[in-house]
Order: C-alpha cells, then structure tokens, then sequence
C-alpha cells in the first residue's frame, strides 16, 4: 500500500439508524408509552420531520437508558429475552404442530409472570420465571418426534423418555452462558410439592419458588389449550384440578395467588 494512501485514505462512516417512538418501543422491547413519556420528559432528544413527526436515534436512546455499554440488567434481561423467543423457533421441527408448542409457551411465560408479579418478586426475579415460562419445555426437540406427537396414550417406556425433556432443556440452555441462570428452573419445572416430581423427585424446600410458579402455569394452560392430542378444560374445571392438587403436585399458597391472579 502506497504512503499517499495510507496517509490520506478516507474513514468510513456508518449512517446513524433513526426510529419512529413504535420502532423504538419494538427494537428495544418497550412499551410504547413508555418511549413517549421519555419524549415528553425531555429525556429523549428527537428530530421531527417536515409533518411534526419524531424521529429518535438508536445512540440517544441507549445513551438515555444508560445502556451504551449493554451492562444494564434491563437491556442485558431483553436481551435474554429475546434469545429465549428465538429458541423458540426450534419447536419448528414439529411441523404443523410447531404453533401449539409455541403458543403454549408463550402463555405459560404470561400467565407465570402474572403470578410472579402478584407474589410481589424481585423484577430480576420477576424476568427469570418469564423467560423460564418460555422455554421450559424446549428439551422436546430432543425427543423423538413420534412419541411426542403421538396421540394416544404413552406407553411406559415412552413416557420415561418424555420425562427426560426437563434434563435435555437444562442442558440445552447452561451450555449458553447468558441463559444457564434459568437451566435449574427448567430442570425443576415437573418436580412436586410431595417430592415424586422428576426429574430428581426433590422435596418441596428444595424447589425454586420459579420452577413452583412455572408448573402451576403450565399445567393450567395445558389443560385449557385445545391441543393435537386432547379436548381443552374449561377454565373452571382447570382451576379446580389446580385445588385438587395443592400441596400435593403443586405448592399451594401459589396456586391460591395463581387463581386470583388470572
């Protein structure tokens, strides 16, 4: 390379990336009012167009977050988020019956922070249980697909290999550093109350208050979801078999707080 060149070659620039308030709400996984209000505060200094309209920059608005550097926890926990709704994507493999693996996590996320919210957690907390609810029952993909789309009943063999969805889950998510926080309570999310849960049948003290929320949660929305293998509950019926089986499958103040909660 000659001198000349190294001595006058020209840097170059990459274009700065503007959002409307609702791309940046959605990018950076906000609510939307949430973007506004920082408008209004003055905490967001913005462009507007010709029509009146804001346009903020992707550098301001880290920079308001106190985020730049991506050690926030708020940032570091959308993030991990947004990794855990990527996962999803794996359930894929099931074909047409990917959107009910998908959509049953999806809820068992909601309804799970729901109840972590009212047991008044931790917001760290609060996002571990939802990014659990997430992925808790990713560990299927590693099954054989025919015996867990099968639609009739599980013969004992089958169902000891179902079972092992809780240990592949667990080992799929502590080998990604940013999620290995969550294996546990992935790995403990079909353990009971009166300690004959697997995978480890462990004794109810030795649960993670997370791993309780999320099988309350789960085991709710799989009774009411209309699924490729049985008829949904109704909502009554589903609570019902929640009481049934407080403090014996399930830990039963959470269940209490689950029911008024939703």
């Amino acid at each position: 390379m000659s001198t000349y060149y190294k001595e006058n070659k020209v840097e170059k620039v990459t274009p700065e990336i503007y959002f409307t308030p609702k791309q940046a709400a959605d990018y950076f996984n906000l609510s939307l009012s949430t973007v506004k209000n920082y408008i209004y505060a003055g905490k967001l200094r913005t462009l507007k167009t010709p029509g009146g309209h804001h346009r903020i920059s992707k550098a301001v608005i880290l920079a308001a977050l106190g985020e730049v550097s991506l050690n926030s926890e708020n940032m570091r926990d959308n993030l991990r988020y947004n990794l855990c709704k990527a996962i999803l994507n794996l359930f894929k493999i099931f074909g047409s019956h990917a959107d009910y693996f998908i959509s049953h996590s999806k809820n068992v996320s909601r309804l799970a922070g729901i109840t972590a919210k009212a047991i008044d957690m931790t917001a760290l907390d609060i996002s571990l249980v939802e990014m659990s609810g997430l992925v808790h029952d990713i560990g299927l993909v590693g099954i054989e697909k025919h015996i867990v789309l099968k639609k009739s009943a599980l013969i004992p063999e089958e169902y000891e290999t179902i079972k092992t969805h809780c240990v592949i889950g667990a080992e799929m998510l502590s080998s990604v550093s940013e999620l290995a926080e969550i294996s546990d309570i992935v790995m403990q999310h079909h353990e009971r109350s009166d300690g004959v849960g697997y995978p480890s049948g462990i004794e109810s003290k030795k649960i993670k208050e997370h791993a309780k929320i999320i099988s309350i949660a789960e085991a709710y929305d799989a009774m009411v979801s209309q699924s490729f293998y049985k008829a949904p509950f109704s909502k009554e019926r589903a609570l019902e078999e929640l009481v049934k089986n407080s403090s014996r499958q399930f830990d039963g103040e959470i269940v209490r707080i689950f029911i008024k909660s939703i």
